[in-house]
């Protein structure tokens, strides 16, 4: 079993990088890139399989103990000095310490001030009447701002330390999953995943909501190995309460993953009457207490057949839109949602986040590779059933993400992310010579996929 980040594939993937970016410069010359988000994207791209090459070979011998340290300890500090540098660098870039185009997090902002304004005794007011989804990330924030006061990058301090604990929480679940060679790499590219530090420096719900989905994730899988308990069974309807407050389709996929391990893991000590009436337990305890908010999302991603043909008409006919957007539908998107979405390396007016971005993006893009890999195996060796907390949540929810008009949104993409990591560090590990020459193909299709990819976002907009 390889033990680290093959050198290999690291210099494969930065060469591929150099050259796409390259081509887009090159043939997208009137539209190119902006200098400061090539150097993003360099720095991105390099930094992440540098490091991660360099990092998983030197600490592939530490002690237990002293690698958590490391882990834990590097990625606080990286993104401590994002968090630092990030709030500089947009009140440069905006005036403001928001991120560019910053919607959701001023209002997430100021509704939390709002909150503390009105009382806790009054959060219809202090909410401006937003639903419950939506009322989850402003009353975090205010509990935040209540003893330290409304200061903007409080928040974004411990969503640096909710981040790095995220990194040790993969580390964990890996390890119980996939075993200690796989856990490091996945916790490492945790670490190093430009789309994971990103968020840590903006004012938006993602960070909090990747850590109570984590930490769910794992504690019902070390949970659900051991017998069965009522206060077992409680830590995990807790977890997914508070998720329900961040995003209910989160809270629709994490039921489904779980529903399929008590049903169809033969990791739980449970007989099968009892992991089946628990199953129905759970159900009936979440239908009673959300059963409304639940049903009228589920109508509004799935039922309503006309809601993603509608977005991308709108994206369409919008200013600064993109008038192919209209050929996007989950038929299209399905295929590709374990790759997407794909970097944008040309000059796209009012996308300054996704350009910001394109390094991490095309990050993601290198290791779906390795994700294929570890589901090809799954396959083929019949492991689905070990595996089948995390495959399950990872289908549910793409399969949503497929079908809404968010189906190429990275932001929605995230939550999904850190399980991927899992996936393509166990794919590392399973790399064989005959999986090693696929690399080559894999990395031209890519190539030509993300040039084409810019090229379209191009011609939707007149600008090519």
């Amino acid at each position: 079993m390889i033990s680290y980040f093959p050198k290999y594939f690291s210099n494969k993937a930065l060469l591929a990088f150099f050259i796409v970016l390259f081509v887009c410069l090159l043939v997208f010359f009137n539209t190119m890139l902006p200098i400061q988000w090539i150097v993003f994207a360099i720095i991105e791209t390099v930094g992440f399989f540098y490091y991660l090459f360099v990092l998983s070979k030197s600490w592939s011998n530490l002690h237990e103990s002293q690698f958590k340290r490391k882990l834990f300890q590097t990625s606080l500090l990286i993104r401590l000095t994002w968090v630092v540098f990030s709030y500089f660098f947009y009140i440069y870039m905006t005036g403001l310490p928001f991120e560019f185009r910053a919607g959701d997090s001023v209002m997430y902002h100021n509704a939390a001030k709002s909150v503390l304004y009105h009382g806790y005794n009054d959060l219809s007011s202090g909410l401006w009447g937003l639903d419950l989804t939506d009322r989850g990330f402003p009353l975090y924030l205010s509990f935040i701002y209540f003893p330290f006061g409304d200061y903007i990058i409080i928040p974004r301090l411990v969503n640096a330390f909710l981040g790095a604990w995220t990194v040790i929480l993969i580390y964990r679940l890996s390890s119980r999953n996939f075993g200690e060679v796989p856990a490091r790499l996945a916790s490492i590219m945790t670490m190093l995943m430009p789309n994971l530090i990103y968020y840590c420096g903006v004012h938006l719900k993602e960070t909090l909501m990747v850590f109570m989905l984590v930490l769910f994730i794992e504690r019902a899988d070390k949970l659900l190995r051991r017998k069965i308990t009522i206060s077992s069974l409680l830590i995990i309807i807790a977890l997914a309460a508070s998720i329900f407050f961040l995003r209910t389709v989160l809270l629709a996929s994490v039921l489904f993953a779980l529903f399929s391990m008590l049903l169809f893991s033969r990791e739980s000590v449970s007989s099968a009457m009892q992991r089946i009436i628990i199953s129905f337990w759970i159900l009936i305890a979440i239908y009673f207490t959300f059963s409304y908010r639940i049903q009228a999302e589920f109508e509004t991603l799935l039922r309503n057949t006309d809601a993603q043909e509608k977005s991308m008409e709108y994206r369409a006919k919008r200013a600064y839109g993109n008038k192919l957007a209209t050929y996007g539908s989950s038929i299209v998107f399905a295929p590709v949602m374990f790759i997407a979405p794909f970097p944008t390396f040309v000059n796209i007016e009012k996308q300054q986040n996704q350009m910001m971005l394109s390094g991490g993006f095309f990050v993601k893009n290198i290791l779906a590779f390795f994700v294929l890999l570890s589901l090809i195996t799954f396959i083929s060796k019949r492991q689905l059933r070990k595996y089948v907390l995390i495959l399950s949540f990872l289908l549910a929810y793409l399969a949503i993400l497929a079908q809404s008009s968010f189906a190429l949104s990275e932001r929605f993409h995230l939550p999904a992310l850190p399980f991927l990591l899992m996936l393509a560090a166990y794919g590392v590990t399973l790399v064989n010579i005959k999986s090693k020459k696929n690399f080559i193909p894999y990395l031209t299709i890519l190539v030509l996929i993300i040039i084409a990819w810019n090229a379209f976002k191009l011609i939707g907009r007149g600008s090519f």
